[in-house]
Parts: structure tokens; sequence; C-alpha cells
């Protein structure tokens, strides 16, 4: 079930174009539903232990009257909310407790969760899920993948605790084919010279960790002469943009509860320069119930909104989608 996520148009809302209603109005409006994911901590002011009804009753409202279904309550792990400690396994577990009751709350049947909660924490928390009735999904995010390690340990868990309340998040920024023309033209106008974006992309494409990556590239560009700003920028490109193999996400499709379709660029013959979706389509159609994906554009990330509308590339997302899958959601070989 395609759909989208509010942070999508995270550029719009931080330009205070639109409130919580209208912006829920103009993706109804522009169809495109129908399933809505929001952030919690973006989208609703007080998340999550003192959202007003208020403000319940806008989201609410919004998604009723526009036909929506809510798919997926981002949450947030925040491990690092003190400077001088991480937060241990209880202060965990009560930290995301209010979360996963909102969600209960708001009628959304999946909260989005980090890859910061411990296995200790999650054995912990999948009883208030249970009880909730709301599945946990670990998001896995670049430069995570379905067989990292950390992604590993807690599929493991998950094997332990034999939960049908704890899930994955698959998001394509994991296994992406090239950087985006949008971030190297950013780190252009920054200052990088084209051998600095020649040794940009060596390195990325590169095996070995990601800071170990943008370390090589970094000391390249020092010998170079390159300007401090965009070196420094490029770290993002290390982080944002993965390299796993996209065939790996055969390994957690039992337990895939929710999806972020991640994009940055779609062109008008209706691909992805940057991400293979034809290939990924064709792995999640293996898929044997119906998921809901989140069109997530992250353009944003060096696009302003007088740049690019997000309205406009989910639009263009959700076709190239489209043609990728056939009747009933079955990829097209």
């Amino acid at each position: 079930m395609l759909g989208n996520t509010l942070y999508s148009m995270t550029n719009e809302w931080l330009a205070g174009q639109y409130d919580l209603g209208s912006l829920i109005d103009e993706v109804g409006k522009r169809g495109l539903g129908p399933g809505i994911e929001i952030i919690g901590f973006q989208s609703l002011r007080g998340f999550p232990n003192r959202v007003s009804d208020e403000e319940i009753k806008t989201l609410r409202d919004a998604i009723d009257r526009n036909g929506l279904v809510p798919t997926s309550l981002a949450s947030n792990a925040d491990i690092a909310l003190r400077a001088d400690q991480w937060m241990d396994a209880d202060r965990s577990v009560e930290y995301m407790r209010p979360q996963i009751e909102l969600a209960e709350r708001l009628g959304f049947p999946v909260v989005r969760t980090q890859i910061g909660l411990t296995p200790e924490v999650l054995e912990k928390v999948e009883p208030i899920a249970a009880k909730a009735g709301v599945k946990l999904g670990m998001e896995v995010h670049a430069p995570e993948g379905p067989n990292t390690p950390k992604v590993i340990a807690t599929r493991e868990a998950y094997d332990r605790i034999g939960s049908e309340y704890l899930g994955f998040v698959p998001d394509f920024s994991s296994c992406m084919r090239a950087i985006p023309v949008g971030m190297l033209d950013k780190l252009r106008r920054d200052g990088l010279s084209e051998a600095g974006i020649e040794s940009l992309k060596r390195a990325w494409e590169a095996p070995g960790a990601p800071f170990q990556r943008y370390g090589r590239f970094a000391a390249e560009c020092g010998e170079l002469g390159e300007p401090e700003l965009p070196v420094g920028f490029a770290r993002l490109v290390f982080t944002m943009f993965g390299r796993e193999n996209l065939e790996d996400w055969r390994d957690v499709l039992p337990q895939v509860v929710h999806i972020h379709g991640k994009f940055y660029d779609v062109d008008d013959d209706l691909t992805s320069p940057s991400i293979d979706y034809e290939s990924i389509m064709k792995v999640f159609s293996e898929l044997d119930r119906t998921v809901s994906m989140s069109s997530e554009w992250e353009g944003h990330a060096y696009l302003d909104a007088d740049e690019e509308s997000a309205f406009d590339m989910v639009a263009k997302h959700h076709a190239m989608c489209s043609r990728f899958l056939g009747e009933g959601g079955v990829a097209r070989v």
C-alpha cells in the first residue's frame, strides 16, 4: 500500500507554509495516500506526554476527511539525550512507553523505532507494545543494512523474544547505487572542485566502514586544498547513502511491518538514478501480505523549499513505484 510520510514535507513545514491540518489536507488533495506516517516529535506539539486533545482532534479529523490510513508513528530513541551518559535500559523503556501508548490512542498500528534500542530494552518494551496492540518496527537505515552487526543483534533478540509485535522498517537509503546528483551539485556550489567530487565518488564506492572511507576522502581533499565547508558536509554522503546489498532485504521480509520508500531523485522516465527501485520492488514483491510503504523524500537535506516541491517529488515517486508494480502490488519482472 503506497502512502507518504510527512517527513517528506520537512522544508514546507519548517518554512511555516502549513499547519498540521492543512498539510494533511494538501497530501489528501494531491492523492498522495492512502497511507500516512507522521514523525511524532516533528508534527505534534508536546509529543509524547503533553499532546493536547485539540492537537489530537486536528490530526484525526484531517486523516478522516481525506480518507487516509494511519500507517506509522515515528518515535525517537534519543539514547544520547544527556551529554554526560547514555540512557540506561530502564530509562529507555520509560522513554518509549508514552510514544507507544500515544500511537495506540491515535490509531497507528506501527511505531517506527531506532537502532539505539538494545536487545535488553526490546525485551522490556515488548509487553508494552503487545498490550497496546502496536507493532514496533526497527528502522534499518543507512549506513546499516539487514546483515550489519547492530541489525544482526536485533534480529537475534527478536528470535529469542519471539513476538509478533517486533519487526523491521526497511529504509532504502541502505542500498543506494549512486550519490544523488543534487547532493553533488550542493557540494559544488559550496566550493568542492571536480577533483574533489571524483575523490568523493571513489571513496563512497570503495569497501570499508563509512567513516574510514570518509577519512580517506578528507585526507585526499587536504592534499588537493579543498575548502573545509564542503568537505565537512560530505560526511553525510557516507552516513545517509548506504552501500548494502539490496538482495539482503529478503532476510528480513518475514518481519517487515512497514517500509520507508526513501528516495532523492526521480527522472522524467520514472527511474531513480541513485536507488535501483526496479530491483527493490522485485524483492519486496515476495512479501506474502500487504505492507504499507511511505514515500520518503529526503532531498531537503540539500535543497530548500523554493528549489523543489516535496509534493511534486512524492507524486513522481508514486508514479515510479506504480510503474514497477503490477496488479495487487506484485513487481513486474
